[in-house]
């Protein structure tokens, strides 16, 4: 049996990876011991992916959409989780950069397959 369809996304697969990612740095001193810190951006970080499946299963393209805004907004959140993280000295900048760059990019993909899922509830009603 294959995998399930929303694990072959690329961008299912970069956020799962991002929140892989997340959670290592979370375990690590000193961020491990901050536990309010560490849960909301392990929650933020895990929900981007689950958002993506989650749409995945949903029965329109519409639906599906809109899960992909909120996988967005959660990447988004997770910035922030990690920006305050930066500046408190919870992670390195250099962790911190490389996270950005993955956020910026999955970011992007979010964008443009809801506006692509759209589009073809858009055609469909037409």
């Amino acid at each position: 049996m294959g995998m399930l369809p929303y694990r072959e996304l690329i961008v299912w697969q970069k956020a799962y990876a991002l929140a892989m990612a997340v959670m290592d740095m979370a375990e690590a001193k000193p961020l491990a011991t901050r536990f309010f810190f560490r849960d909301q951006m392990c929650d933020a970080a895990m929900s981007v992916p689950a958002n993506i499946a989650e749409g995945n299963g949903r029965s329109t393209p519409a639906d599906y959409a809109s899960f992909l805004d909120r996988a967005r907004a959660s990447a988004f959140e997770l910035d922030t989780w990690l920006l305050a993280a930066r500046d408190r000295s919870y992670i390195s900048s250099a962790e911190h950069q490389h996270a950005e760059t993955q956020i910026r990019e999955i970011s992007a993909m979010l964008l443009a397959l809801a506006k692509q899922l759209r589009r073809r509830t858009t055609l469909a009603s037409r």
